[in-house]
């Protein structure tokens, strides 16, 4: 009898990902949108292959509808719409179609409409002269309106709250849509911040009292710090009490410096006391947010999300007072010398660009350096030169360059950019429209080498007189040289923070809290959700829709989106993750000791003896210097700070299967990279398993010892050592951040759907009667009981999801009935205080296998949910339990008990609930 081929543990978990996403791709293609807003095309590219949609490859944007019209829309340039047709429907069979664009702006040619299908071809790039057909969006109508179904029947309700009245087309709810997208990722990452800024008190479960949770932009700093003399009730005192006491205590632990955040060295108690007050606002404002983002708060005015902060009262005059400190003081050090402490680069490039008048070279630089409009071209600087010196320029990549590479780089950046942006603007419009039409990454680096090819010959000279002027003594002779030139020249070009709204203000306040990829994720999705209402109202307010679009109250901030859109690329550009603060590096040496074994309950003097942080001399702060360069200036360790535990840290390291697992999803590439840096005798014949193997054992074992003889200032043998410690400590805090980030990432999905959740809940209350004396917090089922009660009620619910699918509303029927209401405001409760990070060390130990983050969030998540309070009696067992101890893995059944509340959104619930549909897509990886 034949041998079963037995695959290795980490073939197996790659052979059920790929079924898994296999049979999700599956199931997906036969998913139904809540709203079909934008019609799907038909598959003409490998789908393996394929990026985009052929529709939008071949320049299509949108298709409109308003009554008995369809508006087509293309791409112009940027992110525009080009109003190109209306299709105006006779009957079934015919229609009337009328070109809106010019013949020099029009980027597609309309084919044929029917009643299902609509054909068109692109005029440029993609497919030119091809016909492509998409669906036609009024196919499958209601009787009585030419918009696809709104499965949620919330439609009418959405379009009362945002413009006080119904519309019969898809134009306001896209709209919508896009706002409400705003809302999903500002309740992602308010969340994660009021998350963090509880868990840097250190004191445990943060549900025990959520600090942040009870702040808010109510109180002025007056009141916050004597509640004693206002006039609120003794239970709000209380409250405030409370806070002021946790706030004192976060201050106390100057773990706030991680955020770069700083009390002043001084004597002067009022400098003091004005850092508190900007502080206590910045964390109100914050707290403020998470109230608007979570809770569905729409009847009190003060929750407005986008208009609270422009409200009279003394409280938030205060917090603009903050906010424009904190703007202006980050464009005044932008601004400060920006001339004298650019006079190197400047004189470089006032010598070669004498097209040029060196005041416009000056002012073209700041935009370069400080407002980046080379970011918004639509294409990528950085790769044109790539490509240019990987093909034609391999002398530029000399090592006699290592030391001013940065310095040439930057500067043959800038030429190219003053190419598009002022020289040849015709040919960058041209670059953005082919990379719009590729479909695939291969035709993109191909469009992006052929337009290095052009280039090579226009900058080949200006590239070699960059590279010949980069010598230390050219640029120390420069560094001397005086410059003739007053600041003034750049009054017009500077910014300050009466240039911005409020609303981006605020945005910038938040980026104080996120490291560098999250900044560059929320403010790259509000500039494109903005951006698109923008378009989406240009559209509605021209003279061929022409339709109503007049936003109520809480949100006439919108009609400021272009604004708003530009101020955003102004604010992604000027922040960034802070530095942490040079007062808080005692409170980081403890954190680097704890993380790397040694007790959390270190001393203070035992952490200067050990780092000899009080001793003078050369050659004696090795230990010191290694820590702070390698570890606390490392974002990874600072993320770990902000989301979890020093100590528990250690602990889930010590888990060789979990650390296996999260090795497993990097790249072999870079594990091979790892184990030659890492092991100090490798055998790069062993198999990567071999290798994942020892990596993992030297990260359970990683211990302060390994690194208390590190020199800083190492020669010879004790390089090598420093270099194979610096890999070590490496890998530990990226394979530690791999784990907790991507845990982070998947309570996200739940925050969203909770976000999603209490939103619904306060529109079906105004469109059916039994929710109106309802309260969501006493039962999370509430709203998909109801909503399933209606459908069995003669067919009374608006919820087409569960009226056109009975056998899945039973389903979720089932669901329901297997949760109670304890259950799920825990569920609600542990998903809101990121409880699975925090309890993280408490249950891996347990979990028997280790194959996917989703798992791990499920079981960690049940154990705490089944976890006994100190006055629950051990009869008040919750069903599943006993399943949970005894697999030592997560329960299918106890996660869509668990999810039922969001049962009423059928797509939704399946994806959250379903491992093979949740972990559709990859994440996050070390690459």
């Amino acid at each position: 009898m034949a041998k079963k081929n037995k695959m290795k543990p980490r073939e197996l978990r790659e052979a059920q990902k790929k079924a898994r996403q296999l049979k999700a791709a599956e199931i997906n293609n036969n998913a139904a949108p809540a709203i079909a807003a934008m019609p799907a095309a038909e598959v003409i590219a490998p789908a393996a292959e394929k990026k985009k949609s052929s529709v939008k490859a071949a320049g299509m944007k949108s298709i409109l509808v308003s009554e008995n019209k369809m508006y087509i829309t293309s791409f112009g340039k940027g992110n525009s719409a080009v109003l190109e047709y209306e299709v105006d429907k006779v009957d079934n069979d015919n229609y009337n179609k009328t070109q809106l664009s010019s013949k020099d702006n029009s980027n597609i040619e309309l084919g044929d409409v029917d009643e299902v299908n609509i054909t068109f071809s692109s005029k440029h790039g993609f497919g030119s002269g091809v016909e492509i057909s998409t669906s036609n969006p009024t196919h499958r109508s209601g009787e009585s309106s030419p918009v696809r179904w709104d499965m949620l029947g919330l439609k009418s309700e959405l379009e009362k709250r945002f413009f006080g009245k119904t519309f019969d087309d898809n134009i306001h709810i896209q709209l919508i849509y896009n706002i409400l997208d705003i809302e999903k990722i500002l309740a992602v990452y308010v969340t994660n911040i009021v998350y963090a800024l509880n868990n840097m008190l250190g004191e445990g479960d943060e549900s025990n009292y959520d600090f942040m949770g009870y702040l808010s932009t109510f109180n002025t700093y007056k009141v916050f710090t004597n509640p004693n003399g206002s006039t609120l009730s003794d239970d709000k005192k209380e409250n405030i009490r409370k806070s002021l006491s946790k706030f004192n205590a976060l201050l106390k632990t100057k773990r706030l410096g991680y955020f770069g955040l700083e009390e002043p060295k001084t004597k002067d108690t009022r400098a003091s006391e004005a850092y508190k007050k900007r502080v206590y606002h910045m964390l109100a404002i914050v707290g403020q947010i998470r109230q608007c983002v979570f809770h569905d708060l729409s009847e009190h005015s003060e929750y407005d999300l986008y208009s609270f902060i422009d409200n009279s009262k003394k409280v938030y005059r205060e917090c603009r007072e903050t906010l424009d400190y904190l703007v202006d003081e980050r464009f005044d050090s932008i601004n400060k010398g920006f001339i004298q402490g650019n006079k190197v680069n400047i004189s470089l490039l006032i010598d070669m660009m004498k097209g040029y008048e060196a005041d416009d070279i000056i002012r073209l630089y700041y935009d370069f350096i400080v407002l980046k409009s080379q970011k918004n071209l639509g294409f990528s600087i950085k790769k044109l030169r790539e490509k240019m010196l990987d093909e034609y320029g391999f002398r530029f990549k000399d090592k006699q360059y290592d030391s001013v590479r940065s310095k040439m780089y930057k500067l043959m950046d800038f030429l190219l950019f003053c190419n598009y942006y002022r020289n040849d603007v015709v040919a960058g419009e041209a670059l953005v429209r082919k990379l719009r039409f590729s479909m695939i990454d291969d035709e993109k680096e191909g469009i992006y080498a052929d337009e290095a090819a052009k280039l090579w010959g226009k900058f080949r000279n200006d590239f070699e007189n960059i590279a010949d002027h980069m010598n230390g003594d050219v640029i120390k002779e420069l560094g001397k040289a005086d410059m003739d030139f007053d600041e003034k020249i750049l009054d017009s070009e500077k910014k300050n923070a009466s240039d911005l709204l409020y609303f981006s203000k605020m945005i910038y306040m938040l980026t104080y809290f996120l490291d560098g990829k999250e900044i560059n994720d929320l403010i790259t999705t509000l500039i494109s959700k903005f951006d698109n209402i923008k378009e989406f109202l240009k559209i509605m307010k021209s003279s061929a829709v022409d339709v109503e679009c007049e936003l109520t109250a809480g949100y006439k901030l919108f009609n400021d989106s272009q604004r708003i859109t530009n101020e955003l690329f102004i604010v992604k550009n000027i922040a960034s993750m802070r530095k942490p603060a040079a007062s808080a590096k005692l409170t980081m040496f403890r954190d680097v000791l704890t993380i790397l074994g040694i007790d959390d309950k270190i001393t203070d003097d035992r952490i200067s003896e050990i780092l000899k942080l009080k001793e003078k001399g050369k050659g004696i702060h090795g230990l010191r210097n290694f820590i702070t360069n390698n570890v606390i200036e490392s974002s990874r360790f600072v993320y770990l700070i902000k989301y979890a535990n020093a100590q528990k840290i250690r602990e889930v390291a010590k888990n060789e299967k979990v650390v296996m697992f999260v090795l497993g999803g990097i790249p072999d590439t870079q594990i091979e990279r790892y184990y030659k840096s890492c092991v100090e005798f490798p055998d790069m014949n062993s198999s990567l398993e071999a290798k994942r193997s020892e990596l993992a054992r030297m990260i359970k074992n990683i211990s302060f010892d390994d690194f208390k003889n590190v020199k800083q200032q190492a020669k010879g043998r004790e390089n090598v050592a420093k270099e194979r410690a610096k890999a070590v400590i490496g890998l530990y805090l990226t394979v530690m951040y791999l784990l907790v980030k991507n845990l982070v990432n998947v309570n996200a999905r739940y925050v969203i759907a909770i976000h999603c959740l209490e939103r619904d809940f306060g529109l079906y209350k105004e469109i059916i009667p039994e929710l109106a004396s309802k309260n969501l917090k006493n039962d999370y089922r509430i709203l998909s009981q109801t909503l399933c009660e209606l459908c069995d009620d003669r067919d009374k619910s608006p919820n087409l999801f569960l009226k056109k699918n009975k056998r899945l509303r039973k389903c979720v029927e089932v669901d329901i009935n297997n949760a109670d209401s304890s259950m799920t405001r825990k569920y609600r409760n542990c998903i809101a205080h990121l409880t699975v990070v925090r309890e993280l060390k408490e249950y891996i130990g347990d979990i028997r296998t280790v194959d996917s983050y989703f798992s791990i969030y499920h079981y960690v998540m049940q154990r705490c949910i089944t976890k006994r309070e100190n006055d629950t009696k051990q009869e008040d067992k919750i069903k599943y339990e006993d399943d949970l101890l005894k697999n030592h893995g997560y329960t299918k059944d106890f996660v869509k008990a668990l999810n039922s509340p969001f049962g009423y959104n059928i797509p939704r619930f399946k994806n959250l609930s379903i491992e093979q549909l949740f972990d559709r897509n990859e994440y996050l990886t070390e690459k």
